[in-house]
């Protein structure tokens, strides 16, 4: 596994391409005081440590859409948000999916309304659904701080900053981290009743 440890430099380096994902290595370089190819092997790093994920354009949906903007909100008993939020990354008029640990999930979706219902009603058959929202969005804006709290990964598990003894566990298509093989035990039988609850 890679090295876990992410410094300042790190939340520098991710904020210039946060706003702006074509900027070269040369240019991050010369903002961070590093070379090109150290900024490569950063890069490299956070993505095979899967804090980078990809690199993507942000688009003005307003001025390319010919429907109004969306937002649904969807309470789901705990267990079956998680299988919804990842059907809703794969359907194209989806721009953002976010998940809570209630069992809540939220989708900003460029559609008109009865083509979301229609969208829904199919996804929602069969779910323990609490309660269901559709309202137009007026406006939004994404602004992610990484300078806010720590810049450090943490164990799923306890919490606690996972450093270069943790442990990367790939389980359904997904990254987790735990700082120690004990975590990792716990989360693994946590993970499994969760999945047995979702499925039972």
């Amino acid at each position: 596994m890679p090295t876990v440890a992410l410094d300042e430099t790190d939340a520098e380096i991710l904020e210039l391409l946060i706003e702006d994902a074509s900027r070269s290595y040369r240019e991050i370089a010369d903002r961070v005081g590093l070379t090109a190819p150290t900024v490569s092997e950063r890069v490299e790093r956070m993505r095979e440590l899967g804090i980078v994920e990809r690199f993507t354009v942000a688009v003005d949906q307003s001025m390319l859409a010919t429907q109004d903007a969306r937002l649904v909100e969807v309470q789901l008993a705990p267990g079956d948000a998680g299988t919804l939020a990842d059907e809703l990354r794969d359907v194209d008029v989806v721009e953002h999916v976010i998940r809570t640990e209630s069992g809540r999930v939220l989708a900003h979706v460029h559609a008109g309304e009865p083509e979301v219902r229609r969208l829904f009603a199919d996804l929602l058959e069969g779910r323990d659904v609490l309660s269901y929202d559709v309202g137009g969005v007026v406006e939004s804006s994404w602004n992610p701080d990484l300078r806010r709290g720590e810049f450090a990964i943490s164990c799923v598990e306890c919490g606690k900053e996972v450093d270069d003894d943790g442990l990367s566990l790939e389980i359904d298509d997904r990254r987790y981290f735990v700082c120690c093989e004990s975590c990792e035990e716990l989360f693994r039988e946590r993970y499994a009743e969760l999945q047995e609850g979702a499925e039972g």
